[in-house]
């Protein structure tokens, strides 16, 4: 009696987006090596080195949890990393080698998401930083994952990506205005502070406490500055900004940088 189980028919298509966006795939999974290999060729997942073989490595040799404390082994990314990092996939597996994969990953440095929808995936699900739980799976999977799909398909992650970059960016712009605007008011004030005395513009006839007009900041120009600046701010989180097919980071040093000299330019003008 032979069974037939194959790939949803947008899977290869979501796969090609992921390599697209920058994001790896790995495919973990308890089946037999052979039918990981044939799963494999099919989803193409030596996209990045396809002039390389598919790599799909069995349980033989991943590491284990302590038999006694249950603890993962010592330099888990030392050891194991480059090993890991060069396989397509794993067949063969028990919860603790995906468990410890997902472990291994993080500790090189990776941001690594996790799908599944069985108890033999809750483990993984639970120490991946973004554990996504696709539709149909068991209780324990949705317990554990951050994320419950409620469609079939993986597509929704890609677009949630697109999304979640979108929206960094939006933060990213929101935050160099916000740092420019403010740098620029203080810029202006304190050298206007120390640039123009009242003094030297007091009439010679006049009391001693007596401003002139143009040295006087009533509280409508105060509000006037807030509401300009908060309806630039409403309009940064509505912007039309392309996703990058890269993963962002913080880059502190340059947000600043730019908002330093955005600030400059602003208030010399």
């Amino acid at each position: 009696l032979t069974f037939l189980d194959p790939p949803r028919i947008d899977t290869l298509q979501t796969i090609q987006d992921a390599y697209k966006y920058g994001v790896i795939v790995k495919m973990i999974t308890g089946d037999h090596i052979l039918i990981a290999k044939e799963t494999a060729r099919r989803l193409r997942l030596n996209q990045f080195n396809p002039s390389n073989d598919i790599t799909i490595l069995s349980a033989d040799g991943l590491p284990c949890l302590d038999s006694k404390t249950k603890d993962k082994p010592e330099n888990l990314g030392r050891d194991y990393g480059d090993m890991i990092l060069q396989a397509d996939g794993f067949a063969q597996v028990f919860p603790e080698h995906k468990y410890l994969i997902v472990e291994c990953l993080r500790e090189l440095g990776y941001r690594v998401g996790m799908t599944g929808d069985g108890v033999n995936d809750s483990p993984a699900l639970k120490i991946a930083d973004v554990g996504i739980a696709v539709q149909g799976s068991t209780d324990a999977a949705r317990a554990a994952a951050d994320i419950v799909l409620t469609q079939p398909g993986l597509s929704t992650i890609i677009h949630g990506i697109l999304i979640a970059r979108c929206i960094f960016i939006r933060i990213q712009n929101f935050i160099t205005y916000r740092i420019a605007a403010t740098l620029q008011l203080l810029f202006f004030f304190f050298i206007a502070i120390f640039a123009f005395k009242p003094s030297d513009y007091e009439p010679e006839d006049q009391d001693d406490h007596y401003w002139p007009n143009f040295f006087h900041m009533p509280v409508i120009m105060l509000m006037l500055i807030t509401l300009l600046n908060d309806g630039t701010l409403i309009a940064i989180g509505y912007d039309h900004v392309i996703p990058p097919d890269t993963p962002t980071i913080w880059n502190l040093r340059v947000l600043f940088t730019i908002g330093f000299v955005l600030a400059t330019v602003a208030c010399i003008s």
